[in-house]
């Protein structure tokens, strides 16, 4: 990752295909909106009375719905089940590793008996129904519990939970229900024996779904970085609340980008040292690049973070500086209308010109009018001259050009 000195764009390292498949085309779509769905920060809400270990889906919850894809090396089988019965006779003819994916957590029996299928422990399928659990990953008897935050598309506002169980022979990812994932090209490879997934066992497995689903956070900070480019072009000239607003908009989302990451970040460290999971010394080197794309992606946050603040800062003295030129305008007009004043005011004295031969001499004169119009725009013109002489005309025009030609 590298930051450029003349546009201070982020530049992210290349990204897989099959992140730019889940979000490319929204990504790109996005960056001309004008205004933008504040990214929230949702509070996990429980029942108090519940015991720990209680699988109470929230109200409203999608109905739960099975995908199941059994493979080994020379075959795999594909489909969808309606109960978690079909699924244990599944299981016994499963050829290598069993894949399980479940979209909606609205079905509690689905969850309890899963549980009693592959063993779960009950508290990992109590976070598993209650949504908004921070990114994290657990150790149990025999599997392991991982959780982490899925982007659904190119709106940082819009995060789904994923879970992720995986054992020896299995793996479960469960999905709160929302309508698509990044997950479909994980699948082709398995559907077209792309790679080495179809060789090795069901933690590989589960480090490709964890490794797609922390490459789909790329596009989203690409289109994050693109409208910071805009904001930088805007800044200089464009003045309101809205701007502000949009400023303050992506620094609140890339803070919630920012947490994500970190708990991500945290919770693929415990697997890769062996803290929490069976995680085999094949998998261990791809797990560790895992790892290493949240911590690149973590590093782009924090350098954006540094932009929107720089931009701020910037749009704050763009506007001290317009208030300042507004100011200036004002002074000068004054400056230039103070001797006018005082001259104007000479000549309007009331003195008796018969009474004595020096009050106001120059009202007796036949130019006299035309000498003090004179006098006046003299004055005016000297001060002009006098005032541009210094900078203080002429070149605020010229800099703030030239400013704009090197941001360009």
């Amino acid at each position: 990752m590298w930051i450029s000195p003349i546009k201070s764009v982020v530049c992210l390292p290349a990204l897989r295909r099959s992140s730019l498949r889940c979000l490319g085309e929204e990504s790109k779509m996005a960056i001309s909106k004008k205004r933008r769905r504040r990214a929230s920060i949702v509070i996990p809400q429980r029942e108090h009375s519940a015991p720990p270990g209680s699988i109470e889906p929230p109200p409203n919850s999608s109905t739960s719905r099975l995908h199941v894809i059994a493979y080994g090396t020379d075959r795999v089988e594909e489909r969808d089940l309606d109960d978690v019965a079909a699924l244990r006779e599944l299981r016994n003819q499963a050829p290598g590793v069993l894949w399980v994916n479940i979209e909606g957590i609205g079905d509690a029996s689905t969850f309890k008996e899963l549980g009693d299928l592959f063993g779960l422990h009950s508290l990992a399928l109590e976070d598993v129904v209650h949504l908004h659990q921070r990114p994290k990953a657990e150790e149990y008897d025999d599997h392991a519990y991982v959780v982490l935050q899925m982007p659904t598309s190119d709106d940082t506002a819009s995060l789904e939970q994923v879970s992720i169980f995986f054992g020896a022979d299995y793996v479960i990812t469960v999905q709160d229900g929302q309508p698509g994932d990044c997950l479909e090209p994980l699948r082709q490879r398995i559907r077209g024996a792309r790679g080495r997934i179809r060789q090795h066992g069901a933690d590989y497995l589960a480090y490709a779904v964890m490794d797609t689903i922390v490459d789909s956070f790329f596009p989203v900070v690409e289109q994050l970085n693109g409208r910071l480019e805009q904001f930088e072009d805007q800044v200089i000239d464009r003045d309101g609340d809205e701007l502000v607003a949009e400023i303050h908009a992506a620094r609140h989302e890339l803070h919630m980008l920012r947490r994500v990451l970190a708990s991500s970040r945290e919770a693929i460290g415990l697997l890769v040292r062996g803290e929490a999971g069976p995680i085999s010394e094949l998998t261990l080197p791809f797990l560790r690049d895992c790892h290493d794309h949240t911590a690149q992606l973590l590093d782009a946050v924090e350098a954006l973070r540094e932009l929107v603040a720089g931009l701020m800062d910037l749009h704050l003295a763009g506007t001290s500086n317009r208030m300042n030129e507004a100011m200036k305008v004002l002074t000068i007009i004054a400056t230039i209308f103070i001797p006018l004043s005082f001259i104007a005011s000479l000549y309007g004295m009331n003195f008796d010109r018969l009474s004595s031969p020096w009050n106001m001499p120059e009202l007796g004169w036949r130019f006299g009018y035309p000498f003090a119009l004179s006098l006046m725009l003299g004055t005016s013109v000297g001060f002009l001259l006098y005032f541009r002489h210094r900078g203080w005309l002429g070149k605020t025009r010229k800099k703030t050009a030239h400013v704009r030609g090197e941001l360009s």
